[in-house]
């Protein structure tokens, strides 16, 4: 998974003393309530529930690896988030079967890392489908268990009818599995906590090999362009940043007929990239077809066809760039990966 790196270092640092310690899961029955009224199971609790549903065996194995339980046993009451087997077997191994996670020798430290990533899913009191707003842009910002400052750790969802969307690209399968401590919605992606800030991800992926961000990160660190650094490193910023490869940057000084990107003036370059910036947080969930989004450097019109995301500056004509990436997480906003550099009117 894009950008998968930067997730375990920050995984590995020690949380803040939680409400009630999450301790080992334990044992039975499974029950499956539709409505969105999500009417307590009062002979179940959450983690008897999870413990009987064969499709969600591999998080079982997880959350008893991880030695949580007391709270989803406890009396909450809980909102779970309940990635299901396939959700898992998306991640790399150990983490992507339940025997590979049994396996994982007591002391190491992806068990922390594990944990971390569980306590992600957990929110507090009990939240059904429906109590999510309605609307493709409206996000609602729920704070889990593991979350320790402004957008640190946040999960932000978004309803459409039926259809709840997590983070963007995650998407809630079966809604309001009811129990006697709170509801479980089965969701097909594991969460993944942000670890970095937009600052860090181009950083990180300009270090990276096969290495995509370098041309941005340079375009970023030339004096002219600081203040728009210090706003993609700005940990209280929530934005939205269309980040151009390093192919896209190539194409772009070879429709310019130029060599370099020091061939670029400074005022032309900073217009650039703030046609990049949007001050607010936009999963792809949230955009729709022939939506204008207000940049740094003015508008830019999206477009949606099925799954497939596209976005043209004001200077760019006719010609899209294709989102190829979406729904980066990072601390303070969400980047999208995209093949053409966007173009204010120059």
């Amino acid at each position: 998974m894009l950008f998968s790196n930067l997730v375990v270092p920050f995984m590995r640092r020690r949380l803040p003393v939680l409400l009630v310690a999450l301790m080992g899961l334990a044992a039975t029955g499974c029950s499956k309530d539709d409505d969105n009224n999500t009417a307590p199971n009062t002979e179940q609790n959450i983690v008897q529930v999870a413990q009987a549903n064969s499709d969600f065996s591999t998080l079982v194995a997880a959350v008893t690896k991880a030695d949580l339980a007391a709270t989803l046993s406890g009396t909450g009451p809980f909102t779970v988030l309940a990635p299901t087997n396939a959700a898992f077997a998306q991640l790399g191994a150990p983490f992507n079967t339940a025997a590979n996670i049994s396996a994982i020798p007591a002391g190491d430290p992806q068990i922390a890392a594990l944990r971390n990533i569980l306590l992600y899913h957990v929110l507090a009191g009990r939240k059904a489908a429906a109590d999510f707003p309605e609307g493709p842009s409206a996000q609602v910002t729920q704070k889990p268990a593991s979350a320790t400052g402004i957008n640190d750790n946040t999960v932000y969802a978004s309803r459409t009818g039926s259809t709840v969307s997590l983070n963007g690209a995650t998407s809630v399968t079966t809604a309001d599995v009811a129990a006697s401590n709170g509801v479980i919605h089965a969701i097909d992606r594991v969460l993944m906590p942000p670890t970095a800030t937009i600052a860090d991800v181009v950083i990180a992926q300009a270090a990276a090999s096969p290495a995509q961000f370098t041309s941005l990160l340079a375009a970023l660190q030339r004096p002219a362009a600081a203040a728009l650094l210090t706003t993609a490193a700005d940990p209280s910023a929530n934005l939205t940043v269309f980040a151009p490869t390093d192919a896209a940057f190539a194409a772009l000084l070879t429709q310019l007929g130029l060599a370099t990107l020091n061939d670029v003036p400074d005022a032309t370059l900073v217009a650039v990239l703030q046609q990049h910036i949007v001050g607010s947080r936009a999963f792809s969930s949230d955009l729709t077809n022939g939506q204008v989004v207000t940049t740094l450097g003015g508008p830019a019109t999206v477009g949606v066809m099925g799954s497939t995301v596209t976005v043209r500056g004001a200077g760019n004509g006719t010609d899209n760039a294709n989102v190829t990436s979406a729904n980066i997480m990072a601390t303070n906003g969400v980047v999208h990966v995209i093949d053409r550099v966007l173009l204010p009117t120059l």
